[in-house]
């Protein structure tokens, strides 16, 4: 069996490494797989992705801890001798004192004539190939030293590092390295997806990621719920239609609230974003010195000038806001937030809106709030260390202090409603470039008017958002800017 790429067959829900190991056993035993079994298949797995992904290796160094990720990778390396790969095996534990299924993994592997090793007496320049049975996923510590020193040493070894169910050090619930981490080119989990390896620095630890259901896969997943579910193409809700008699008027009327004096860029991206992604009516209030630059570098936006006649129409004409764009702090600034926030239309919140509002803290349910980090540790009131040390409870955290919806930005975009959490699996480095963010926030407002839920809505913009880039990609990721996926945008609403 080869272990599937998730990139080619994305699963549709994601675990806590807890679930994992608490019910695995039970579901195998149901369909009468003993244990020794899995660790059988998890290691056959492993091993034929190392032949398929690393065809001309020949020999192969494989790590292991104590438990059964050792047994995993003891499996793996007697397949390798099997198949008369030469084979280096060093333990960071003592072999003797393997239990239960790695210590019989490990007799398998002493019986083909298997061997462990020391360091210095490892031909480190023979190697080809390095696998990680480090440490599985019940870290709930940071890295002792013994097993630090040996993911520092081989992450600093030139050959490629396979992991086996995670990369040892990485927290399978979070994504956070605790202390240190293998730094992977690829990785393949077991059984079922773990929520951790899709978002925040894990990106940075898994390279590719392959999941291998070992035979029971799919009675997990339809036995229990975490309430992570995976954000990809097939699970994609479908846009609204437009009518045949459809004219600008309904179409969507959008009002976007920002652009202060130095920062008219942002409020330009995010209208332009509302526009190319379908609202037929797309309104800005912004700082007066700015809007003859926004008038001619975009004809199709209407300017508020008048900020106490014409903004009170617009707001109660416009059947969606989007609020802080290059907003700023200073007077201007609040006047125009208080006056946006006390209108009850559904709304967008982001960038300066969002530092207002962890001033003045407020709960609504027809919002949406898209903090970055440090934009999160300000309307959690901590630091950005606490939001990346779990990035699921922090997302969780806002919308149910704040209502609505909250997507925390960053690898790995998360979108939650304070109960169920959506991981997004679009999107690359290239976006880490000024405006992407503005950018989002008016694909979410124009295809709020487009789709049947806030959460549709909000799920189908961070994955088309990603996905243009995704595209733009293929000309480097350097150098991307936001504007250069407003006509990818226009294309992928037009498709789904």
């Amino acid at each position: 069996m080869l272990p599937v790429n998730i990139n080619h067959s994305i699963p549709h829900r994601a675990f806590r490494a807890e679930t994992v190991r608490d019910h695995e056993l039970s579901i195998a035993a149901k369909l009468d797989v003993l244990s020794m079994q899995l660790m059988q298949y998890a290691g056959e797995a492993a091993f034929n992705l190392l032949k398929s992904r690393y065809p001309k290796a020949q020999t192969v160094l494989v790590v292991c801890g104590s438990g059964n990720n050792a047994g995993d990778g003891l499996v793996l390396a007697r397949l390798a001798l099997e198949e008369s790969m030469h084979v280096y095996v060093h333990s960071v534990s003592n072999p003797e004192r393997y239990q239960g299924d790695a210590q019989k993994a490990c007799q398998q592997f002493i019986d083909q004539g298997g061997q462990f090793h020391k360091f210095n007496d490892i031909d480190l320049s023979r190697i080809d190939v390095i696998v990680d049975g480090l440490l599985g996923t019940g870290l709930t510590g940071n890295v002792r030293d013994n097993y630090r020193y040996v993911i520092e040493l081989v992450n600093q070894l030139p050959p490629p590092i396979l992991a086996l169910d995670i990369p040892s050090g990485l927290n399978a619930d979070t994504g956070m390295p605790m202390g240190c981490a293998i730094n992977a080119d690829a990785t393949v989990t077991f059984v079922a997806m773990k929520q951790g390896l899709l978002t925040g620095l894990a990106v940075d630890h898994c390279g590719k990621i392959f999941i291998a259901g070992l035979g029971i896969r799919e009675e997990f997943e339809q036995a229990y719920d975490d309430k992570v579910s995976v954000i990809a193409d097939d699970t994609l809700p479908h846009l609204l239609r437009r009518l045949g008699s459809s004219h600008k008027g309904n179409t969507g009327r959008l009002l976007f609230a920002g652009g202060n004096l130095a920062t008219p860029g942002a409020i330009k991206i995010a209208a332009e974003a509302g526009l190319r992604c379908g609202a037929g009516l797309v309104s800005v209030a912004c700082h007066p010195n700015n809007t003859t630059s926004l008038a001619a570098g975009r004809p199709e936006l209407m300017l508020v000038v008048d900020f106490k006649e014409q903004l009170t129409q617009q707001l109660s004409a416009v059947d969606s806001i989007v609020l802080g764009p290059g907003l700023g702090l200073d007077d201007w600034a609040q006047e125009l937030f208080d006056k946006v926030l006390a209108c009850d239309k559904p709304m967008v919140v982001d960038g300066d809106g969002l530092t207002l509002l962890a001033k003045q803290p407020k709960s609504r349910s027809n919002w949406v709030l898209t903090p970055h980090p440090k934009e999160a540790a300000r309307l959690l009131n901590t630091s950005v260390a606490e939001i990346m040390r779990d990035r699921f409870e922090a997302v969780k955290s806002i919308a149910l202090k704040y209502g609505g919806i909250c997507i925390l930005k960053g690898a790995g975009t998360l979108v939650s409603d304070g109960e169920r959490v959506f991981i997004n699996t679009s999107g690359n480095p290239g976006m880490a470039s000024g405006g992407m963010g503005d950018l989002l926030t008016g694909i979410l407002a124009s295809l709020r008017l487009q789709s049947t839920t806030i959460a549709d809505a909000c799920c189908t913009g961070v994955y088309l958002h990603g996905k243009a880039a995704d595209i733009a990609q293929e000309e480097g990721e350097k150098g991307m800017l936001a504007t250069d996926l407003l006509p990818i945008l226009r294309k992928l609403v037009n498709q789904y």
